[in-house]
């Protein structure tokens, strides 16, 4: 007679089908487990038989030990059983240290990238007296490390030894790391290795704990923000904070998205009140716990109805959605100020951009090796850029910008598809310790140039109200045109044997650089709009692109003079 004998499954496994459940225990689509473990869907082992076949085809089944569940087939073994624990298992973080892996052969297949053996002295520490490590860069087969205060360079396969008169001497070696040997100098990245940029042998950075823009060559460290521009850098770089500050708070509502259970971490959201959901991004968080869920941010933004204001979003925790249908989320974004540089080699310039988040402003500079100094102000505050195949790209909002693209007429000064103005401004200042009338202003260049302001320098105490001479805005040679009786007159710029020249009219004068007095300062004789030219010791000039003389192409600008008479 037959009996039902019950057998025990040694060493054997036991696995389930990747299903995601749809509420009745059904397969669904796959679904493959992650971090943070939620076996939604799974059933409680041991699950017992169903009378229903769609149930018990998506159950636990048993999974032979034996090599193709052979008799006496091979089987798996037990394994190595651990002895010794870890009794201090907390997470150690070595901000000075280095470690490098086993070696990848793409020629052999040999990857061992994965690869630490503890057996082996494959750790290099820096000084921490320094700080943390912030920037590793290679060129000529070694490696220099960037701390918050120091910069280093460690020979890669190679050591040194030393001769008897002191000197370095490279030998090969086994290491991989070889000796450390810091650059002379107290300079290092601080907290902002997004400031490296490179071209050849040259390294461009920001040290924002000293004020400085470094240089690192061949001949070691140099302070490239010095060149004309020291105090400028000290104190914008002072202005850069390297904390993280909260920003953008958005209040939001939540319902399950479609075909999702009432928890879940795929959820539809409407902005409250003037909350836009255009602006959530990628990892904002909320900083308040929802009912115990704490940590939350958010995975994917999946997509975004701008008319609706509504967003469907994926997030790291599954939330009760009929709590968060009434009582919403914030989302909050952190932010911290940046110091980008590039490196554009159309122009051959390092490009730097000190960016206050918060506040939404920045200053982008450039920095020319053949000049010696800094030359252009620009008006793009890039993410990141650089140089590939000689066209010069920067990232912002998640698009790329192509500069000087000669394919696309009238580019020229417009970043980001915003159009920004060309200026210069200029001092004149002959004759420093005679007072002067300036009465004209000339420049020799292309059509298309005003005059925004011609400021003499200030006069009064030190504790009272400075006055500075003005004149009137100076048109440029089109805007400037208008016609009289068939005549054509220019109010502003006019040529004469290809340079362009205009009188000086006297506007009043600035009181602190806030308003504009006609009748001049207290005491004088004749009023200011009724004088011409502009009196002082120097002046200051600001001449800029006008708004529609070939808005866009190319301008020129090779001198600017003025003709003045003592006072």
């Amino acid at each position: 007679m037959s009996v039902t004998k019950e057998i025990t499954y040694f060493n054997s496994f036991l696995v389930k089908k990747v299903v995601e459940d749809n509420g009745s225990g059904k397969a669904g689509k796959a679904t493959w487990p992650s971090l943070p473990w939620d076996p939604v869907g799974y059933p409680t082992f041991p699950l017992l038989a169903s009378n229903d076949t769609n149930i018990n085809q998506f159950n636990w089944y048993v999974e032979e030990a034996r090599i193709r569940g052979g008799y006496n087939n091979t089987i798996v073994d037990l394994g190595v059983k651990a002895f010794i624990t870890e009794t201090e298992d907390t997470e150690l973080t070595l901000s000075n240290g280095l470690i490098y892996s086993g070696l990848y052969n793409s020629r052999t297949g040999v990857n061992e990238t994965n690869v630490f053996s503890t057996g082996e002295n494959i750790t290099k520490e820096v000084d921490p007296r320094y700080g943390s490590i912030q920037k590793l860069y290679t060129t000529d087969t070694n490696l220099i490390i960037f701390q918050e205060d120091k910069v280093s360079n460690a020979l890669i396969d190679k050591d040194a030894i030393y001769t008897a008169d002191g000197n370095p001497a490279l030998t090969a070696s086994q290491l991989v790391l070889g000796q450390i040997n810091q650059y002379s100098g107290e300079y290092g990245i601080s907290e902002n290795p997004e400031s490296f940029a490179f071209k050849g042998y040259r390294m461009y950075f920001s040290d924002k704990n000293r004020g400085a823009i470094m240089r690192l060559s061949r001949d070691g460290l140099t302070e490239i923000s010095k060149y004309g521009m020291r105090d400028y850098f000290r104190d914008t770089l002072a202005s850069i904070s390297q904390q993280f500050t909260p920003s953008q708070n958005i209040v939001v509502t939540g319902v399950p998205a479609p075909g999702e259970p009432t928890t879940t971490n795929y959820i539809t959201i409407t902005g409250l009140s003037s909350n836009s959901v255009s602006d959530l991004e990628l990892g904002m968080v909320s900083i308040e716990p929802f009912y115990n869920v704490t940590n939350l941010y958010i995975v994917d933004v999946v997509s975004i109805d701008t008319v609706n204001n509504t967003a469907n979003i994926l997030i790291n925790q599954r939330v009760d959605t009929s709590v968060l249908g009434s009582d919403g989320l914030s989302f909050l974004k952190f932010t911290k100020d940046k110091v980008v540089g590039t490196y554009d080699n159309y122009y051959d310039k390092y490009v730097v951009s000190m960016q206050q988040t918060d506040l939404g402003t920045y200053d982008t500079l450039s920095f020319s090796d053949s000049n010696n100094g800094w030359t252009s102000l620009w008006d793009y505050d890039p993410s990141f850029g650089g140089t590939l195949n000689n066209v010069y790209y920067t990232a912002k909002g998640g698009s790329i910008w192509k500069h000087y693209d000669e394919g696309v007429i009238n580019n020229r000064g417009t970043f980001y598809g915003t159009y920004y103005p060309t200026s210069v401004t200029l001092s004149f200042n002959p004759m420093v310790s005679v007072s002067k009338n300036f009465n004209t202003i000339n420049y020799e260049g292309t059509n298309g140039w005003q005059a925004d302001f011609f400021l003499s320098d200030p006069t009064g105490k030190i504790d009272g109200v400075h006055y500075k001479d003005e004149s009137s805005f100076i048109y440029s040679y089109d805007e400037g045109a208008y016609t009289e009786s068939g005549v054509t007159y220019r109010v502003g710029f006019n040529i004469k044997e290809n340079k362009y020249f205009a009188n000086l009219v006297n506007n009043g004068v600035q009181a602190n650089g806030n308003n504009t007095i006609a009748f001049g300062m207290p005491g004088q004789v004749l009023p200011g709009a009724s004088m011409s030219g502009v009196k002082g010791f120097f002046a200051t000039v600001k001449l800029s692109t006008d708004d529609t003389t070939d808005l866009g192409g190319a301008k020129n600008l090779f001198a600017v003079s003025s003709n003045f008479v003592k006072s």
